[in-house]
């Protein structure tokens, strides 16, 4: 039966873990040049604003001009909020300028992007989509991301079990001493486990955050970021540990709380806009995990080795196991409440998709334990095996889910838009900067009419949808007149806006009115979703 278990674990982990890519979590809400803008002169200041708390050391900010050579050697500063980073410039010739930066989220993940902008002088659209890159992250391989989901695996496996091994030792109903020292030497190994993978994690980790930083810097970041807080906490906790664990329930109870308070504050809890009620969530979250989960490797144990012991327990186990359960689904739901703008986007990501699995393999245990309580209550102990092996299993496939989707990113990102259509002979290409509450560009291309005809308006609308009969909003074009395009203009014609104004996230409707010198009257339609990641 372990075999079975272990082979599941493994197509498991292979079908979750190998297709994933990392996903920055901090998302830029504003830049200062704008993607794409045309400006009569360098600004004073480049800056860029963020829509979470970025980690304090690890940052940085450059401009190059056409030659790709860096305009000043100036470093970026960060706001108070530590949401803004900015970057002085000096005057600089008419040309075209990309900016590239890069930052750490707050749930500890790297952020890097980049755009272009112009001075004096019209960009090609062509230019500006293949050099804009906003606010992705650093494509990790497969094999890292394999790897990194091992590593957060076995560390989340090694922590709750620490967690729940030193909770349940003042309660497990022990039969002689023999058992009661067996129990303490299992929490040793438990504790030499979690420390090595608490150093593999943190290695890995950092890094991947860390790459190419200096040692000031590091020092920075350990020192100020809730990352770094949580690190040292962590590996202090877990060395002080072997001096006093065990040894006073009350002393354990607040090691447990100070590890796992620790634990919440590297994670995406940390970045949510009310950091306390999240954490709460999360600290609720771990306990009642690490007490479940804790308990079924204990009674799993027992139930082969000293069968006695194990029916002695289940009982106990079995109720708390219930209420844990029940906290840990209450505590899941409001936490991922607080994290998505809104419930359909568990389908829009692949963390979503992940929660959904687990939800039903939470789902299977609860199940599992009702068929454990009715068997115990009928006093039919070798019908329970099979229900504890099936239980075990479902764990491990819960706690691999957990290892795999905690550096993956909750939130659908906004992206840009792209949407050909063709309608009557007439083919439409619009394509935006990333939509997100606020201001965002827009490039309208369509081709002339096939009967000769000649394109007298186009009009742009937005309207939002389920908000009720709200107006439109028109959006303002102005004829692209590059130059180097007027050969051929005879095939289509350009328009664009820097002035696409999205009000507020939500679903939206897209319209293209089209009228040629005809009157003939051509109408697209396109509906989208921009989500609040403020």
């Amino acid at each position: 039966m372990l075999k079975k278990i272990a082979l599941l674990l493994s197509i498991s982990f292979f079908a979750l873990g190998a297709p994933l890519n990392v996903s920055a979590h901090a998302v830029l809400l504003d830049a200062s040049p704008k993607e794409g803008s045309q400006l009569r002169q360098m600004p004073d200041r480049v800056s860029l604003t963020f829509n979470e708390r970025l980690g304090e050391g690890v940052f940085n900010l450059q401009v190059r001009n056409n030659k790709g050579k860096l305009i000043t050697n100036k470093k970026a500063t960060m706001n108070r909020t530590h949401q803004t980073i900015s970057l002085d410039v000096p005057p600089s010739k008419k040309g075209i300028y990309t900016v590239s930066y890069s930052v750490i989220s707050a749930d500890s993940h790297p952020v890097q992007g980049t755009y272009v902008f112009s001075i004096g002088e019209k960009i090609d659209q062509a230019t500006t989509n293949n050099t804009s890159n906003q606010g992705k992250n650093s494509k990790q391989s497969s094999f890292y991301n394999i790897g990194f989901s091992i590593v957060q695996t076995f560390y989340y496996l090694a922590l709750l079990w620490l967690v729940g091994f030193v909770l349940w030792k003042w309660y497990v109903p022990y039969q002689s001493d023999q058992q009661k020292q067996k129990y303490k030497r299992n929490v040793k190994h438990l504790q030499i486990a979690y420390i090595i993978f608490l150093l593999i994690s943190i290695g890995v980790q950092g890094t991947e955050l860390l790459k190419g930083s200096n040692l000031s810097q590091i020092k920075t970041f350990v020192i100020h970021s809730a990352t770094g807080w949580s690190w040292m906490t962590c590996i202090l906790l877990a060395c002080v540990g072997f001096l006093f664990l065990l040894k006073n329930k009350w002393l354990d109870f607040i090691w447990v709380g100070l590890l796992l308070v620790a634990t919440t504050l590297n994670g995406h809890a940390v970045a949510s806009d009310v950091p306390v009620y999240t954490i709460i969530l999360d600290f609720i979250h771990l306990v009642t995990a690490s007490l479940w989960a804790a308990g079924l490797v204990y009674l799993f144990m027992m139930w082969h080795q000293e069968r006695e012991q194990a029916l002695a327990f289940l009982p106990f186990f079995s109720r708390i196991a219930f209420m844990s359960l029940m906290l840990l689904i209450l505590s899941g739901v409001l936490y991922t409440l607080k994290l998505l703008p809104d419930i359909t986007a568990l389908f829009k990501t692949t963390w979503g998709l992940l929660l959904l699995a687990k939800i039903f393999m939470i789902m299977l245990v609860a199940g599992v334990g009702i068929l454990i309580r009715e068997h115990l209550r009928k006093n039919d102990s070798p019908s329970l095996t099979k229900f504890l092996m099936s239980d075990v299993s479902f764990m491990l496939i819960i706690v691999l889910i957990v290892g795999t989707i905690a550096h993956l990113n909750p939130v659908p990102q906004n992206e840009p838009l792209v949407w050909k259509e063709n309608k009557q002979d007439i083919e439409f290409l619009v394509k935006t900067s990333t939509l997100s509450p606020g201001k965002a560009s827009l490039w309208l291309k369509a081709s002339l009419p096939q009967d000769g005809s000649s394109i007298q308006s186009i009009d742009i609308t937005l309207s939002p949808k389920n908000k009720g009969e709200l107006a439109p909003i028109d959006v303002p074009l102005k004829v692209n007149k590059d130059e180097s395009q007027e050969k051929q203009q005879v095939q289509y014609k350009m328009y664009e806006t820097n002035n696409l104004v999205i009000p507020y996230a939500g679903r939206w409707q897209i319209a293209v009115r089209l009228v040629t010198s005809n009157l003939d009257e051509i109408v697209i339609y396109k509906d989208i979703v921009v989500y609040d990641v403020k």
